[in-house]
């Protein structure tokens, strides 16, 4: 009996785009691991071109409405029910110019099952389909520690309102003396602890850190999630728009200037940006977003090299979504500042000169 699978190791990618061009579709662009074609498995015509096309593991992901994966197969009978006509699985089988005879029906992946879930990534070797399962703490270690305002007073010194610091849940560790700050998943899961210590001689062995206390390491995979998704999702999801920052601390600072009902930032807590990331961003159904890095340069030529490493993150984020960067080209901000760290008219005056991806 043939699989689903053998079928479609049998189609090479010029057959796919053969297949698609009889319906008027053609590739938007072609990579050497992917193609990307508009999205016509929910569109009848036109759409974003959000419908990637992976050629090690011959099947699409649609960034968008749909928001799944699937084979050749599924898509045609997704396009023939746009036109008003019912396929079967054989059918579709059979406009690919392939031998459906030995088929059966519910021989076929459930992209909803999480094995194949598993199994598709493995294949991919891309987090399209990932199904986040962070490790999650108990919330009552939040409890041990205050809303020291005292022990706070570094950061409200710094421009952070009491207000934002108690939205985002930040507490004061006396023993280490330092600060708490702890990320939540975007349901609500408490998944890790960073502290920002506050002495010398530990700032030297890293400024922030994750906690440690009783035998348990309070750390999480930075690049999976977005510091403040959590607190900040529902704003996100409203205007469509998220400002991306380096750090926490920057997160807070946005909610200290414009409130937090409108705090629509987030931080990747350093600079990379993953696929996780991007199907995170998708969920939210981001249209518009603003790279909001550090100013990592102090003169004209260490500024041009930086804008270069900036603008190839924010071609990362390009095929999905409207992108703009924040450059600070007058040098207005001290070195290695955040984009905000200047207050709100130097924010916006960064806003204002932004570039155009």
């Amino acid at each position: 009996m043939i699989s689903i699978r053998d079928l479609r190791e049998q189609l090479s990618d010029e057959m796919i785009k053969d297949i698609l061009a009889q319906y008027d579709v053609s590739p938007v662009t072609e990579t050497e691991d992917y193609i990307i074609f508009p999205t016509c498995c929910h569109n009848l015509k036109g759409g974003s071109p959000k419908l990637f096309y992976y050629k090690n593991t011959r099947l699409f992901y649609c960034f968008t409405e749909c928001n799944e994966t699937f084979d050749i197969f599924t898509l045609l009978r997704k396009m023939h029910k746009l036109r008003g006509e019912v396929i079967t699985l054989k059918q579709a089988i059979q406009l690919c110019s392939l031998n459906a005879t030995d088929v059966k029906e519910k021989t076929f992946i459930d992209y909803n099952n999480l094995e194949d879930i598993k199994y598709l990534q493995t294949l991919n070797n891309i987090s399209n389909c990932e199904v986040e399962n962070f490790k999650e703490y108990d919330k009552n270690i939040l409890r041990q520690y205050p809303f020291d305002y005292i022990g706070l007073m570094p950061w409200i010194k710094e421009g952070i309102s009491v207000e934002a610091l108690q939205k985002f849940n930040i507490k004061f560790d006396e023993k280490n003396n330092a600060i708490l700050i702890p990320n939540f998943d975007i349901s609500g899961k408490l998944i890790g602890l960073r502290e920002r210590f506050l002495n010398e001689q530990d700032i030297k062995k890293g400024k922030y850190r994750p906690l440690y206390r009783n035998g348990v390491l309070y750390n999480h995979p930075t690049g999976k999630t977005f510091y403040g998704i959590f607190e900040n999702h529902k704003n996100i999801e409203k205007k469509k728009l998220a400002i991306i920052f380096e750090g926490e601390k920057s997160v807070l600072l946005y909610s200290s200037i414009y409130g937090n009902d409108n705090n629509i930032a987030l931080a990747t807590l350093g600079q990379n940006i993953t696929r996780n990331h991007i199907n995170l961003l998708l969920k939210m159904k981001v249209k518009n977003i603003i790279l909001a890095y550090d100013t990592d340069y102090e003169d004209k030529d260490e500024y041009y090299e930086v804008m270069k490493k900036y603008i190839s993150k924010a071609k990362i984020l390009a095929p999905y979504f409207n992108i703009s960067i924040l450059m600070d080209k007058d040098f207005i901000l001290p070195y290695k500042s955040s984009p905000i760290d200047g207050g709100k008219e130097i924010f916006e005056k960064l806003l204002a000169d932004r570039m155009v991806i």
